[in-house]
């Protein structure tokens, strides 16, 4: 089933993005929160990298927003800016991306979660200093065993130089 009409398209990258929101917020363990995959996180990623569908620099930003709101985090803006400049660099590499096997394809997405869990975690202890937990480090494996499965999800979507 292919979708080429960029209403549906749009559609259902917004329910995804809900869902992602809602999975991350649904476990009431702190412990399992931290080691769940990084459900917007991975849609942000994959979207950005994803030449299916336009998903930007600027959408990117507002998603991190919107993750703030719900995580409750005491500074406005610290997901926003590792969305975005997440979004950036998978813009960057789009082409590249696009042609390496899906192994790597995990490994690269990996390093990316590395990424934000340290700059959350370095923030996170500089500014109102909790105790460091280790789980949160489970979360990478996860979300790269992920990785594949979302694209499966989106497999369906049409290309957009077919």
């Amino acid at each position: 089933m292919l979708m080429t009409n960029k209403f549906q398209q749009g559609f259902i990258v917004a329910v995804s993005l809900l869902a992602a929101f809602y999975i991350q917020e649904l476990p009431s363990s702190n412990v399992l929160q931290l080691v769940l995959p990084e459900w917007p996180f991975l849609i942000v990623l994959y979207f950005s990298v994803s030449s299916h569908f336009f998903f930007g620099i600027v959408v990117a930003f507002g998603v991190g927003l919107i993750e703030d709101v719900f995580l409750g985090m005491p500074v406005l803006g610290l997901h926003a800016g590792i969305y975005a400049i997440s979004a950036f660099v998978m813009l960057a590499l789009q082409n590249r991306f696009e042609h390496i096997n899906l192994v790597t394809q995990t490994l690269i997405i990996g390093v990316m979660v590395l990424f934000k869990l340290i700059v959350i975690t370095l923030f996170a202890s500089i500014w109102y200093s909790p105790s460091l937990h280790f789980w949160a480090f489970l979360s990478i494996p996860i979300s790269m065993l992920m990785w594949p499965l979302l694209n499966l999800m989106f497999a369906f979507f049409p290309s957009r130089y077919q």
